[in-house]
């Protein structure tokens, strides 16, 4: 890895660290507002995939851009989607393809911009020609981000680390794409923190979209899954500096409608648990008018899933269709929830503080 970037954070400073913005640009500045970033005192940590896969790639990248280019204290990591403009620089033949399948993309938001249109007859150099013509600053930015970012006590960096003895030592290519990094380990001394891969892909009894702190491995996952995940959610995780030492704590920004709870609800402590990538294949043991028991193949838990969500494949076996929570969720007369899905019978699916779960229908307002 040879882009590592060292900056001095002092001590009695507020670091505010985002990731996986990926093109969901005003969600973005909701987010900024509701940890009340203070532009002249905090230091902004972004650590990888701006763009890709959300609606304003485009924008994103400007606004960070704009953002590093006044501000001394904001700091940008690449991330895996980050390093689209290296295919298009190495004029990658597989790109046209990728631009083609997946039209929210900053590339394609730019040749939208342009007045370009790809056709059978398009090639790699034509489209790398325009862009480099037009957006050839912000390529060179995107492309020069570094890696990682390490300060006095931690480590930034969008995946993960190897582990091994000097850490600075990683390849680049997993530091942006390595999967799962919270069930391995590294040998810095200093907290790792990473996005990429959606916390919420290590639920097991709680689907939790909040960052995970593992004081033991010195690990700090943020992804809340925004966009990637259909309950998904843009988390702010924000260290206070001390003058002795640090605290943590986070806030969230998602795109749900919210609702007020008009009844109490005691959640079923039976209905635990959830269903996450990639464990989806499933077999029904009892249906029940709302819930079926189901026994998760991977794992051998017994999981009670809303029966609108499990589906048969062609060969006749049994599977749930997204990432889901299995769990129910304690209701109090007044809070303010998050309305995910309020199309099934009965149960409303929720999310409360980052924690998703079913609900009674009965227990909310109408909205």
């Amino acid at each position: 890895m040879n882009k590592i970037k060292y900056i001095s954070i002092p001590r009695n400073s507020r670091i505010i660290v985002i990731s996986d913005i990926h093109g969901e640009l005003e969600l973005f500045k909701r987010l900024l507002d509701k940890v009340n970033y203070n532009d002249k005192e905090d230091y902004l940590i972004i650590n990888g995939d701006l763009c890709e896969k959300g609606r304003n790639s485009k924008g994103v990248v400007e606004y960070i851009l704009k953002l590093t280019s006044n501000n001394s204290k904001v700091h940008v990591t690449e991330g895996n989607c980050d390093t689209l403009v290296e295919d298009l620089i190495e004029e990658n033949p597989k790109l046209i393809n990728y631009l083609v399948a997946r039209k929210n993309s900053l590339l394609n938001e730019w040749l939208i911009e342009l007045d370009f249109n790809i056709t059978d007859k398009t090639t790699v150099q034509s489209i790398k020609e325009v862009l480099i013509h037009n957006y050839s600053k912000e390529i060179k930015w995107l492309s020069e981000l570094p890696t990682a970012i390490e300060t006095e006590d931690y480590i930034f960096v969008h995946a993960g680390l190897d582990s091994i003895e000097n850490w600075k030592e990683t390849d680049r290519l997993k530091a942006i794409s390595l999967s799962a990094f919270l069930e391995k380990t590294h040998s810095a001394n200093k907290y790792v923190i990473v996005g990429h891969w959606p916390v919420v892909n290590y639920s097991e009894e709680i689907f939790s979209h909040n960052p995970i702190i593992n004081p033991t491995k010195r690990i700090i996952a943020i992804d809340g899954g925004n966009v990637i995940k259909q309950t998904g959610q843009l988390n702010a995780f924000i260290i206070n500096r001390g003058s002795v030492e640090d605290t943590f704590n986070h806030l969230y920004i998602d795109q749900f409608p919210e609702v007020k709870v008009t009844k109490d609800f005691e959640a079923d402590s039976k209905m635990i648990g959830s269903v996450s990538y990639p464990k989806f294949e499933i077999q029904p043991v009892e249906k029940g008018t709302d819930f079926t028991l189901s026994k998760q193949l991977n794992t051998n838990q017994l999981l009670y899933v809303k029966n609108e969500y499990i589906q048969r494949n062609d060969s006749g076996a049994y599977f749930v269709k997204t990432d889901l929570s299995c769990s129910q969720i304690n209701l109090n007369t007044g809070e303010i929830v998050s309305v995910i899905d309020d199309a099934c019978s009965g149960y409303s699916l929720v999310k409360k503080d980052g924690v998703v779960g079913w609900v009674p229908k009965e227990s909310l307002a109408d909205f």
